[in-house]
């Protein structure tokens, strides 16, 4: 109770300066519930899609595997690569020569790969929503709380020219006002620069996860077209 009486009674700029700090603690602490919540969905969507790539035989029983997770970025990036190589097998068929289905699928390998990097990064991008704030929060609370801090200070000095005493009575709400600005500045930025780094280091983990998971639908589209040509030639061979 004393300490909102002493925030009511400070002055004009001093209530600015806290209002301005309570916001950002309060925009900061939504920030890390909503990005706490969106990684360990994604996180948790990848090691399930992971292990679904590594134990399933063919694209078909992955992409009904998937459906659940279009709203993840897992499930976004698996949907968009097995998207993308129904498109490149509706442009170029396997070649009629056998012999060239290595480079062919060399190529049709390598394309996919480059897709496989934008859109890894596109969802990088929607994971790295908001970090920002936290990033500039962390940085910037000291200094507004140290603005805040310099102002009771002053406040305090200019009572006492007013009124000629340094007495405790004269100098206390100022100095109080001070440290008020400096806590709250505190109390904003270690949060925000604590989930800051957290979150930089889950998402590089997120990343690393994303990768793995398109080099498996890599290797499923291989087999897959393995099996197609093998398909071929056994039937080329029965012919004969």
């Amino acid at each position: 109770m004393n300490l909102i009486v002493l925030v009511l009674q400070a002055g004009p700029v001093a209530k600015f300066t806290m209002l301005i700090l309570l916001a950002i603690s309060v925009v900061t602490w939504a920030v890390i519930f909503i990005k706490w919540r969106e990684f360990r969905r994604a996180e948790a969507g990848l090691s399930e899609l992971t292990l679904a790539a590594e134990r399933l035989g063919s694209l078909g029983d992955f992409a009904a595997k998937i459906k659940k997770f279009r709203h993840l970025p897992g499930g976004e990036l698996a949907r968009a690569l097995l998207v993308e190589v129904a498109r490149l097998r509706a442009e170029g068929l396997l070649p009629q020569e056998k012999s060239l289905f290595a480079l062919w699928l060399e190529m049709f390998i390598k394309r996919l790969s480059r897709y496989l990097g934008i859109v890894r990064e596109r969802e990088l991008l929607k994971l790295r929503r908001y970090l920002a704030f936290l990033a500039v929060a962390g940085n910037s609370s000291p200094f507004i709380g140290l603005f805040g801090t310099v102002w009771g200070i002053m406040s305090a000095f200019h009572r006492i020219g007013l009124k000629g005493s340094a007495s405790l009575a004269t100098v206390a709400p100022g100095i109080a006002e001070a440290l008020v600005a400096t806590a709250l500045g505190l109390f904003a930025a270690i949060p925000a620069a604590m989930a800051y780094n957290f979150f930089v280091a889950r998402l590089e983990r997120v990343e690393a996860r994303l990768t793995e998971l398109g080099e498996l639908i890599l290797l499923l589209v291989e087999r897959e077209f393995m099996r197609e040509v093998h398909g071929e030639l056994v039937k080329e061979e029965t012919v004969e």
